[in-house]
């Protein structure tokens, strides 16, 4: 059954909705004209002109991604059919392993556990595909909640089949964060405790009972190795995971300089671009990077943008667009959201995105110097001359409330008057 869709052309320009409260307040730049902030500061030859916006037409952007965010949730209730795209599977089983009542993973673009005929085989994890422009191979992600307690062999066992002989991690969110817990300790820490059993009877996941190396366990996972990373900030982990009698050596990256609520600045920034490219280094555009937060879509779906566009950017194609009036940014986050709802979750992520390529693209063409890692505090100076969206002292970016995490019974979706479906506001994350 063919199911009407609304055509929307993500070439044309944004819509105009509303300006911020301060829309004559935006960027901390040298120089610029505080009546209309622009991501121009500096000498702008050459440089793309989605890279020149103004904050107000980044805002209009990002809402109009939320709109067509919200077309897609409204035709897949109304289509109320699982063959639709945008459908959400209304299983309990599968509620319940959600970790947010609203973030979900759409029934059609969703890794499958394998597991046995009539069981559930639902993790909330989204299967991620950006085309490369230039060789137009595909770049592979896998963004994912953070694991849940009670489900971690489901997800190591989705990490062992969907990875080929190296799997590679990203956590980007601490376990606990401002008293909430964000994700379940899922590896192990350190090397006084460094096996972690997965029980067989803790998930319904199939494997070969007959390599099964002690009873009732399907697994282990085993940490090898742990060092600290400084260039990346982050803590490097080199685990063995083994299913039944198989096993595969897996690299988890734990990134702690991106808090909840807000973006890397200074040092931190650079320490994610030292990151996406270290992790990228243990893997293959065709072996997927599984990439995960909280819930799985702010700061998952903001690294997994970054990644493929700083690739973009250092093969030559956005400073060589065949459309000049073309917004990359704003394609790929369309893409993502069109494989996994609410990727790149808020504006200020989406700001981010623009400030950190304007950056690379200024460095990449000889505007601005590298960063000063050896400057004596431990973090690079910014040059006055690079565009910065203040978020901080005149231009706050809409905020949405935290996240309602799943509770123990099953939560049911309720309809508003007009027939649509009604969810508690997004996280913010």
């Amino acid at each position: 059954m063919a199911h009407p869709t609304i055509k929307i052309d993500t070439s044309s320009p944004a819509i105009k909705r509303g300006l911020p409260e301060d829309d004559d307040a935006g960027l901390d730049i040298l120089g610029a004209d505080q009546d209309n902030p622009k991501l121009e500061a500096g000498n702008t030859e050459d440089v793309p002109p989605f890279l020149c916006q103004s904050v107000s037409e980044i805002h209009d952007k990002f809402e109009d991604l939320e709109w067509m965010q919200r077309t897609r949730l409204a035709e897949g209730m109304l289509a109320n059919d699982l063959l639709h795209p945008w459908a959400l599977e209304a299983d309990p089983k599968v509620k319940e392993r959600n970790r947010y009542v609203n973030v979900q993973a759409w029934a059609n673009c969703r890794i499958h556990l394998r597991v046995a005929e009539g069981e559930c085989d639902f993790i909330n994890a989204s299967p991620i595909r950006l085309e490369d422009s230039v060789t137009r191979e595909g770049r592979k992600y896998i963004a994912t909640q953070g694991p849940k307690l009670g489900h971690l062999a489901d997800f190591w066992h989705m990490v062992f089949h969907e990875s080929k002989e190296v799997g590679v991690i990203v956590m980007l969110t601490q376990a606990f964060e401002s008293g909430r817990e964000k994700c379940a300790q899922y590896f192990p820490l350190d090397t006084e405790q460094a096996s972690m059993v997965l029980l067989a009877d803790e998930s319904d996941v199939l494997f070969n009972e007959s390599g099964q190396t002690e009873p009732g366990v399907l697994g282990r996972v085993t940490l090898l190795e742990s060092t600290f990373d400084a260039r990346s900030r982050s803590e490097i982990r080199k685990l063995e995971l083994a299913i039944g009698s198989e096993s595969k050596i897996v690299w988890h990256f734990l990134f702690a300089g991106w808090a909840d609520y807000s973006k890397p600045e200074g040092s931190d920034r650079q320490a994610l671009l030292d990151l996406i490219k270290l992790s990228a280094s243990k893997s293959s555009p065709d072996n997927p990077r599984i990439v995960h937060c909280s819930a799985g879509v702010g700061r998952t779906g903001t690294f997994i943008a970054l990644d493929h566009l700083l690739c973009e950017l250092e093969s030559g194609h956005l400073l060589n667009m065949e459309r000049p009036g073309g917004d990359p940014v704003f394609d790929t986050v369309n893409q993502m959201r069109e494989q996994r709802m609410m990727m790149v979750y808020n504006e200020m992520q989406m700001q981010f995105i623009y400030e950190v390529l304007r950056e690379q693209t200024d460095r990449k063409l000889g505007k601005i110097t590298d960063w000063n890692m050896d400057s004596p505090n431990g973090s690079e100076e910014r040059s006055a001359k690079i565009a910065k969206l203040n978020d901080q002292i005149d231009y706050l970016p809409t905020s949405k409330p935290e996240l309602e995490a799943v509770p123990d019974r099953s939560h049911t979706p309720t309809r508003s008057r007009s027939g649509t479906l009604e969810l508690p506001d997004p996280v913010n994350e």
